[in-house]
């Protein structure tokens, strides 16, 4: 299998790490998706992270892949059943959290006459209520074995640390406790970006 991913995708990240943690061996090709018209065949979004099958066939995108690794890996699951729409739910506020990140990147690079300071004023207060929210369901995030929502939750937060700013560690005592140790797991430090 080919993991088709940028430098410093967040996305590609989690499916970085979830390849680690579950112990699956793929291929990792760092792409420059704007350039890679290849990728047009396997993803029209031509978007990262694509997982190129053995056969071929594409699978995409990060969550997707995600628990695709998860459903062939023989290794106990990601997603837990007891819990799975809480889990659930949990990545999807820290997926947004990346997703006005990103947003927020792509703003922030167009030139200065075309920068939009209240869509980036914007994006910023999304960034914060979501890490804010993660705040109020630490004590859910950080019990138990490891999860999706544990991944993505950690890989949003160094994604903010790397794009935005670290001031959420001040609002969010407890996730910056919990990813303290989190982020020395071997997968996190393989995966974080130079």
């Amino acid at each position: 299998m080919i993991l088709y991913n940028g430098p410093t995708s967040p996305f590609g990240r989690i499916a970085r790490v979830v390849s680690l943690e579950l112990q699956i061996p793929l291929e990792e090709r760092i792409i420059d998706v704007y350039s890679a018209t290849f990728l047009d065949g396997l993803n029209p979004l031509r978007q990262i992270p694509t997982l190129a099958l053995d056969d071929g066939r594409p699978v995409y995108d990060s969550r997707v892949i995600c628990a695709y690794l998860d459903s062939i890996s023989g290794r106990p699951t990601l997603y837990p059943k007891a819990q799975l729409w809480a889990v659930e739910t949990r990545s999807a506020l820290a997926i947004g959290a990346m997703e006005a990140g990103l947003q927020r990147r792509m703003e922030m690079i167009r030139p200065a006459g075309e920068q939009s300071p209240s869509a980036i004023a914007r994006l910023e207060q999304r960034i914060d209520r979501a890490t804010d929210g993660l705040e109020r369901l630490a004590p859910d995030i950080v019990a138990g074995e490891l999860r999706i929502d544990q991944i993505v939750t950690a890989c949003a937060l160094e994604y903010a640390d790397l794009r935005y700013t670290s001031d959420w560690r001040r609002r969010c005592p407890a996730l910056a406790a919990w990813l303290a140790g989190f982020a020395e797991r071997p997968a996190m430090v393989a995966t974080r970006p130079k």
